[in-house]
C-alpha cells in the first residue's frame, strides 16, 4: 500500500471511527464524570501520603499531636468512598451531556439512591437494644464499586431522561415555585428507577454472586483491570493517541475515557501500599501515562524548548514565544494545530517515538528499582513537570522528569532543525525577491 493510499485509508476509515468514539455521549459522561472527582481523590491521596512519610521524628510528631488521626481519617471519607463520588460525578455530567441540565440535581439524588439499593446491608442486634442496627459494607462504596457506580449512573440517567422526554411526569400549574415543580417532575422517574434497581437487587440475590456489585466486579471490573495493567496495552494506548493527533483528532479524548475509571480504581490500593511502606501494586496508571505527556501529547516539552532556544527563522522565533509558556503547563494544542504537527510527516516521527521511548525507559527504571512507580493520582493535566513527579509520590520521579525533558529535546532537535532551516530558506528567498 502506497503512502497516499494509506493516508487516504486512515482519513476515510480510521479517523471517522475514532472521532465518533471521542464524541460518544456515554464515554464523554464517564470521562468527564471521572475527571470531576480529581479534587476529592487528590486530597485523600495526599493525606494518605502525609501520614506515611517514613521519618521517625516526623512520625513521632504527628502521632503525639494527633495529626496522624486526621491523615488517616481523610482517606476513609474520600478515596475509600470513591464509588459514591463516581455516581455523583457521572450522573451529574451525563444529565448535561444528554441535554437535560435542568434535571442534574434530582438525577444525582436518584442515582445515589439507586446505587445504595444494590449495596448489601447487615443487621446487628446489640444486647439490650430495642431494634437492630443496619450497617452498609463500605468496601462496596470504594474502588470495588466503581464500575457498578458507572453503570448505575448511566442507566438511571437514561431512564430519567427518557421518562421526561415522553412527558410521563406530574406537571404543576404555573406560578408554582421552580424547586417545587422540579420535585414533582422527579416523582414518577424516581419511583420507576428505584423499582427497577430494587428488582435487580432481588434477582441477583438468587444467583451465586448474591449481589450486582460482586457480579460486575468479578466479570467486568477485574478482567478490565487485568487487561489495562499491562505494557502492551499501554504501548497501544500511546500509539493510538499519537496517530489520532496526527490526523487532527484529539487523541486523549478518544482513547482515555475507558481507562479513567480503571485507573481510579488503582489509586486507593496504590496509596495504601505506599502508606504501608510497600511497592505500588499497579504501575500502569495515570501517573505513568503522565510521564509520556510532559508538555502535552507527544512529550512535546522538548520541542518547545528547542524551538525557543535554537530557532533561527523569524517564524519559529516568534512562534516559540507563544508555545513555550503553554508547553511548560502541558498545553500543546498551539503546537499541534499551529506548527502544525497535524499531517506533518517530519515532526510526526519524534511525536510518535518520544513517548514510546519514555514509556519503555520508565518501565525499565521502575522494574530495576531506579525510580518508584508513580502512585497514579489524577492530578490536573496543567501541573508543570517536576511538581507532577513530587505529587506522584517521590522526588526521584521529579528527577526522572528532568531527564525526560532533556531526552525529548535531544530527539526533537534534528527534526525541528529541518523545519527551521526550511523556514529560514523561505524567508531569505522572499527577501531576495
Amino acid at each position: 500500500m502506497s503512502n497516499n493510499k494509506f493516508m487516504q485509508f486512515m482519513e476515510n476509515k480510521f479517523v471517522p471511527v475514532a472521532a465518533k468514539i471521542g464524541n460518544n455521549k456515554y464515554l464523554k459522561s464517564l470521562s468527564t464524570g471521572s475527571m470531576s472527582l480529581m479534587a476529592v481523590i487528590m486530597v485523600g491521596s495526599i493525606f494518605s501520603l502525609l501520614g506515611s512519610i517514613g521519618w521517625a521524628p516526623y512520625q513521632s510528631f504527628i502521632t503525639m499531636t494527633g495529626i496522624k488521626q486526621l491523615f488517616q481519617f481523610a482517606p476513609k471519607i474520600t478515596t475509600d468512598l470513591m464509588a459514591i463520588y463516581m455516581v455523583i460525578g457521572v450522573s451529574y455530567n451525563a444529565c448535561k451531556i444528554f441535554d437535560h441540565e435542568e434535571l442534574s440535581f434530582n438525577n444525582v439524588l436518584i442515582s445515589i439512591a439507586s446505587f445504595l439499593v444494590l449495596i448489601p446491608l447487615k443487621e446487628i442486634q446489640e444486647e439490650g437494644a430495642v431494634s437492630a442496627d443496619v450497617f452498609i459494607n463500605t468496601s462496596y462504596l470504594g474502588p470495588k464499586g466503581i464500575f457498578l457506580g458507572l453503570i448505575v449512573a448511566i442507566v438511571a440517567t437514561k431512564i430519567y431522561c427518557f421518562i421526561v422526554d415522553k412527558k410521563w411526569t406530574i406537571k404543576m400549574p404555573e406560578g408554582v415555585p421552580e424547586q417545587v415543580s422540579n420535585a414533582f417532575i422527579a416523582l414518577i422517574p424516581a419511583f420507576t428507577i428505584l423499582i427497577v434497581f430494587s428488582a435487580v437487587r432481588i434477582l441477583f440475590s438468587f444467583t451465586k454472586f448474591e449481589t450486582a456489585n460482586d457480579f460486575i466486579y468479578s466479570l467486568i471490573q477485574m478482567p478490565l483491570q487485568s487487561m489495562a495493567c499491562s505494557l502492551p496495552t499501554f504501548i497501544v494506548l500511546v500509539i493510538l493517541a499519537q496517530v489520532l493527533w496526527f490526523f487532527g483528532v484529539h487523541g486523549s479524548y478518544a482513547t482515555l475515557p475507558l481507562f479513567f475509571p480503571i485507573w481510579m480504581g488503582y489509586i486507593s490500593e496504590n496509596t495504601a501500599a505506599v502508606a504501608a511502606g510497600k511497592q505500588v501494586p499497579y504501575i500502569y496508571n495515570f501517573g505513568l501515562y503522565n510521564l509520556t505527556t510532559l508538555g502535552g501529547s507527544g512529550t512535546t516539552i522538548g520541542l518547545v524548548i528547542v524551538m525557543f532556544f535554537c530557532a533561527k527563522s523569524k517564524r519559529y522565533k516568534a512562534f516559540s514565544k507563544i508555545v513555550m509558556p503553554c508547553g511548560l503547563f502541558n498545553i500543546n494544542e498551539p503546537v499541534v494545530f499551529g506548527m502544525p504537527v497535524i499531517l506533518n510527516p517530519v515532526i510526526f516521527i519524534p511525536f510518535l517515538i518520544t513517548p514510546l521511548i519514555v514509556l519503555m525507559l520508565a518501565y525499565l527504571s521502575i522494574r530495576l528499582g531506579i525510580i518508584p512507580a508513580p502512585i497514579g493520582l489524577m492530578i490536573p493535566s496543567s501541573t508543570p513537570p517536576i511538581f507532577s513527579g513530587l505529587m506522584q509520590g517521590s522526588w526521584k520521579l521529579s528527577v526522572f522528569e528532568v531527564f525526560v525533558i532533556m531526552l525529548s529535546a535531544t530527539i526533537y532537535y534534528p527534526f525541528f532543525k529541518i523545519l527551521d532551516n526550511q523556514a529560514l530558506k523561505e524567508e531569505v528567498d522572499g527577501e531576495e525577491n
